[in-house]
């Protein structure tokens, strides 16, 4: 009996946190999928100097953050904010979000819409989708902080509906 209460007691849990869904079956969410191929040569977002390859991982979101050492986990858990558009392109680079709108305008993008690399050298290049080529040129004229501020901070992430699915 107890063994039922606390398998209960955990689906329960599990269901109100999102990771289990009910359409008829319980399922376990699953999780952002790394691309693996990302990780080599990738840099710390914090230390960038840094590789994180077989270092920190953590969990963010819906996926994995990949950092250098604890020094910058602790970074990151006393102040997400501070890094939070960065930590949200690391999601993007590694295939673990993908962009469903416009992160200006929160309209829908295509196949067909304009594009525009954001380039963070070692940190990766993410190629971004928007709504016009004005925002092209916009993007184009910023430096790579600002990008990644527009793009990946919270109201670009908002609006450009990125997401793990």
């Amino acid at each position: 009996m107890k063994k039922a209460f606390t398998t209960l007691l955990l689906g329960c849990s599990l269901f109100m946190s999102g990771l289990l869904s009910f359409d008829g079956a319980f399922q376990v969410a699953a999780a952002a999928e790394v691309d693996e191929s990302k990780i080599d040569g990738l840099k710390c977002f914090i230390m960038v100097r840094k590789d994180v390859k077989g270092k920190k991982v953590v969990d963010y979101k819906d996926g994995k953050l990949f950092l250098c050492c604890s020094s910058c986990v602790k970074k990151m858990d006393r102040d997400p904010d501070k890094y939070e558009a960065k930590a949200n392109f690391q999601l993007v680079y590694t295939g673990q979000y993908r962009q469903h709108a416009c992160p200006f305008t929160g309209k829908e993008i295509t196949s067909e819409s304009p594009q525009v690399e954001v380039d963070g050298g070692s940190l990766g290049v993410v190629e971004v989708k928007v709504c016009s080529d004005e925002m092209v040129k916009q993007l184009d004229a910023m430096e790579f902080g600002d990008q990644v501020k527009t793009v990946f901070g919270p109201k670009g992430f908002e609006a450009g509906k990125f997401s793990a699915e």
